[in-house]
């Protein structure tokens, strides 16, 4: 990922979220866990501020032994049980259908 490729990103996130609102709405309840799940996006070379300055709003999570440097995207719908778990994935899959370089991370509150 380099700057050059930050306007396509943002456009892509832009839908993305688009899509994670329509399918939380959708979601028939919102039971089920509450974990914590959320898009990530593999930015290994793009600073934070870089990030929030094209205006993605999320938080860069340092690598590890166990995982890649990631900048983690909000989740901006209701929910956290089910309609957060529908609104990740239509997130996720609107990414990946764009070639976006992401994941989606879980993890039990």
């Amino acid at each position: 990922m380099t700057k050059d490729q930050l306007p396509k990103l943002v456009a892509a996130v832009a839908r993305a979220i688009e899509a994670g609102k329509a399918a939380a709405a959708a979601a028939p309840d919102d039971g089920g866990s509450a974990n914590l799940d959320r898009v990530y996006l593999r930015v290994s070379r793009l600073r934070e501020k870089t990030l929030h300055d094209a205006g993605l709003h999320g938080y860069m999570q340092s690598a590890s032994t166990y995982h890649v440097r990631a900048f983690h995207l909000g989740a901006p719908f209701d929910g956290q049980g089910n309609r957060r778990y529908a609104g990740v994935q239509a997130m996720y899959k609107s990414l990946i259908a764009e070639c976006v370089d992401c994941g989606v991370w879980y993890q039990v509150d």
